[in-house]
């Protein structure tokens, strides 16, 4: 028992060191990649933390498998370079014992890793999405630049807009002037007012004090809602000029074409044991081999970590790195498969695991055989 609390305290600081290092990595990329979203306005700076927190927390369990590989060949390595392994088999500890020791942490890591997988990771994915969506119907998430002149067609149309000034949430515009040349038969076809006069072949020039732009949740569309203003339209076919003041108005302008997908990171594991579909089958399975990764990685990391003294304690590191990778890939590969219906939903990507489980028992018996 003593041996084993060893073990796990070797073990457990060398996951650690080494899920931190790669966390860092990490962090660092997704806070600079964002951050370069941020100075090209098309992601909103209070934003910027909690993206950081949801991506980073999501890479942590993506992480924790090759941490857990890594460093139990770092933390055996050094028993191996010190002669501790040695000594150990000399005193008749044999395979059976490490392996208790290992999974006495790596146990516990499991169900952590399992409950996060299930039941935390999928609200947090939701929750992202939820910060994407609440993004889109921001000024900036329409391109709208503050303090500029922004010019733009639809249709053949013209559209000409300014914006003095955002409120300190970068919801509220402030200002706003807005000119539309819509002197085209077709333009109801693309857009349309909310008001009474029709914006077929007329011009129209509208300003208010105030504007929001906002997604329609029946239509889908983008509306601009314009407060305290006035309207200004030359209709061309008529030789109407009218003139309006107003306390509220609305303009509608096409929805942004984008593909809408499922997301189906953010749905729930029961949700997704109630779908038939080839998708949530292929999610359930990828969520079950980041939970079964950390025991494989365990049982393949310590006949990888043999080493003798000259080769050094990093000797077989690239090795493991090399097979975590292939790994890593099998799993995607196999979803893809499972999602295309190549292979059945029984199978899923249990394939993967048996393979890397049967190996690593090959390894501890080719291992121990020489020892013998």
């Amino acid at each position: 028992m003593i041996i084993q609390r060893y073990l796990v305290k070797e073990i457990a600081l060398s996951f650690l060191a080494t899920l931190f290092v790669l966390l860092l990595i990490i962090i660092g990329n997704t806070f600079v990649r964002l951050l370069g979203d941020v100075s090209g306005g098309s992601l909103p700076v209070d934003v910027l933390g909690k993206l950081v927190f949801l991506k980073s927390f999501n890479a942590a369990i993506s992480l924790a498998p090759i941490a857990l590989l890594i460093g139990m060949m770092l933390a055996f390595g050094r028993l191996y370079r010190d002669h501790e392994v040695l000594a150990l088999h000399a005193s008749g500890v044999g395979p059976k014992e490490f392996y208790k020791g290992i999974f006495l942490f790596v146990g516990p890591l499991t169900l952590l890793i399992a409950a996060l997988v299930l039941f935390i990771i999928p609200q947090l994915e939701q929750t992202s999405q939820d910060i994407k969506n609440e993004i889109k119907q921001r000024p900036e998430a329409a391109g709208i630049p503050v303090g500029e002149f922004m010019h733009a067609n639809m249709g053949g149309k013209r559209l000409t807009l300014f914006v003095e000034d955002v409120d300190e949430e970068n919801v509220v515009m402030k200002n706003i002037f807005l000119h539309l040349d819509a002197r085209k038969p077709d333009v109801k076809k693309t857009i349309k007012s909310t008001g009474r006069n029709s914006l077929d072949n007329s011009e129209m020039i509208l300003t208010g004090k105030k504007a929001l732009l906002y997604v329609d949740p029946e239509g889908g569309g983008r509306v601009f809602k314009f407060e305290d203003g006035s309207l200004y339209q030359n209709n061309q076919t008529t030789g109407e000029f009218s003139i309006f003041r107003f306390a509220e108005h609305g303009l509608h302008i096409p929805a942004l074409k984008i593909a809408k997908t499922r997301n189906l990171e953010g749905y729930s594991f029961t949700k997704l044991l109630k779908n038939s579909d080839r998708e949530s089958k292929a999610e359930i399975h990828w969520r079950l081999a980041l939970i079964f990764s950390a025991p494989v990685m365990a049982l393949l990391a310590f006949p990888l970590s043999y080493t003798t003294p000259r080769q050094g304690r990093y000797g077989k590191l690239a090795i493991g790195i090399l097979l975590y990778a292939v790994y890593a890939n099998l799993n995607i590969t196999g979803r893809s498969m499972i999602e295309e219906g190549s292979i059945p939903n029984w199978l899923g990507l249990w394939w993967t695991h048996i393979i890397f489980i049967l190996l690593s028992l090959w390894l501890v018996r080719r291992q121990y055989s020489k020892v013998r």
